[in-house]
């Protein structure tokens, strides 16, 4: 029945496809908010930190399968439909021996505790392995979808994996459940999500042509393997960069900071997140048409930074009477909305350069350059707020000190976009005018929110 509603969804007039998109994605928004609305009456912010801090380690799980995912990913892209079609069951069946083989060595090493450092239950070393390859293999399913013009599909399982974990809460609140683990109910969402995933994609590629022995040589297996890495390698660097520059002010915290400061942290960092999946969900499809159309991608990239600036614009305007809202609907988390105002000004940044700049790269096929510079912008980065952290400075200047520093990643990478494609020097002044725009927003917002 769900893989049929997904179906419906997706053969629906694809012109409006942007605002579908946003509308599914809204919904999404609005179910995460109320998980995190229960979760705020149910766990400690100590509890919450912990579940929390499971997701950012498991948010590194791109590293165990080296960018092959990524190199498929481009590889579908730039391949005309037949091509991509007749390669893609092969594709999927590598992956699979792939990450079956660095699911046994995760569980391993985990469990042998070569690493004593990181402690964990038995059930959440498995949920942990779990989470690693339930997540890769989801997004490369995505990829497929994505480059078949199914966009809906990522989008309505998702928010049916997050209705999964919703009830879970609810059936724990209303006395079902004896224990709320979190960690084993983010597996649960997961496999809610992969089952019907593996279903939409066995109906997509049931006509492509059969696998023969040759198809599992080892020489074949690792020519492709050694292609798609080679492809997708600083792909998965950068995303690995991203990650930590997402995540390294949570990591530093928790390791300083008292548990319950970083829940409330955590808390306020997780509403703001899922403003993310809104731009996620559209850049999914701002992606394949770019393909489409590299000879104007100046074009996209102009609208996209003027786009980003609006609903930047709107999303501090509603910090203010969320941050009220918030405060008298989950009063046991109203330390977490001093942070809010803060950590806003990083997402205008982050998706400038995640999900913006970097899909520029990867179009032009220059994503090596990408990674050169946004390895050393994200190492200054990082040591500012490690320094911040020793020094024991309030979280709240934290926030502010990363999310300042992130405008100067998205100026570098600009200048670099404009070295490599000359066309987009055109209308640099007027995205510089709207990037310093909402960086001026951003302080007002702080100056209200302080004289408040």
């Amino acid at each position: 029945m769900l893989a049929g509603i997904v179906r419906k969804i997706a053969l629906s007039n694809r012109d409006i496809t942007p605002v579908k998109l946003i509308a599914l994605t809204g919904l999404s928004i609005l179910v995460t908010l109320f998980i995190n609305y229960l979760l705020a009456e149910q766990v400690t912010p100590d509890q919450y930190g912990a579940w929390r801090l499971f997701l950012m380690i498991a948010s590194f799980s791109g590293f165990f399968h080296f960018g092959f995912a990524d190199g498929i990913n481009i590889q579908w892209l730039f391949s005309d439909r037949s091509n991509w079609q007749k390669s893609a069951k092969r594709d999927f069946v590598y992956f699979l021996i792939q990450q079956t083989a660095l699911y046994g060595i995760v569980i391993f090493v985990l469990h042998s505790q070569l690493f004593p450092q990181i402690k964990t239950f038995s059930i959440h070393e498995i949920c942990l392995a779990n989470q690693i390859l339930l997540q890769n293999s989801i997004g490369l399913i995505q990829s497929f979808f994505n480059r078949a013009q199914k966009f809906y599909h990522g989008v309505v399982l998702t928010l049916f994996g997050q209705i999964v974990f919703c009830l879970g809460i609810i059936f724990y609140r209303a006395g079902y459940l004896a224990t709320l683990d979190l960690i084993l109910l983010s597996n649960i969402q997961l496999v809610a999500v992969a089952i019907p995933m593996l279903y939409l994609l066995s109906r997509e590629i049931e006509q492509s042509p059969m696998l023969d022995r040759r198809d599992f040589h080892f020489k074949k297996f690792f020519y492709a393997f050694r292609k798609s890495v080679g492809v997708g390698f600083p792909i998965l660097l950068t995303g690995l960069v991203f990650l930590g520059f997402q995540n390294i002010d949570k990591l530093l915290i928790s390791s300083y900071y008292p548990a319950t400061d970083f829940g409330y942290y955590a808390f306020a960092s997780a509403l703001l997140n899922v403003v993310l999946t809104l731009v996620v969900s559209v850049s999914n499809f701002l992606m394949q048409k770019m393909a489409y159309s590299r000879n104007s991608i100046e074009i996209y990239y102009n609208k996209s930074v003027k786009s980003v600036s609006i609903l930047f614009s709107v999303l501090l305007i509603s910090i203010l009477p969320l941050q009220w809202i918030a405060t008298k609907i989950i009063p046991a988390y109203s330390d977490s909305m001093l942070y809010l105002t803060y950590l806003a000004g990083s997402i205008a940044p982050y998706v400038l350069i995640q999900l913006i700049q970097f899909n520029m790269f990867k179009v032009l096929q220059k994503q090596h350059f990408f990674l050169a510079l946004s390895i050393p912008v994200f190492g200054m980065i990082a040591g500012a707020i490690w320094l911040l952290v020793l020094n024991m400075v309030s979280l709240t200047c934290i926030a502010f000190i990363s999310a300042s520093m992130s405008y100067s990643w998205y100026i570098a990478s600009d200048v670099l976009l404009c070295f490599i494609n000359p066309e987009l020097k055109r209308h640099q002044s007027q995205r510089y005018l709207h990037v310093v725009v909402t960086y001026i927003s951003y302080l007002f917002i702080i100056f209200i929110n302080f004289l408040w």
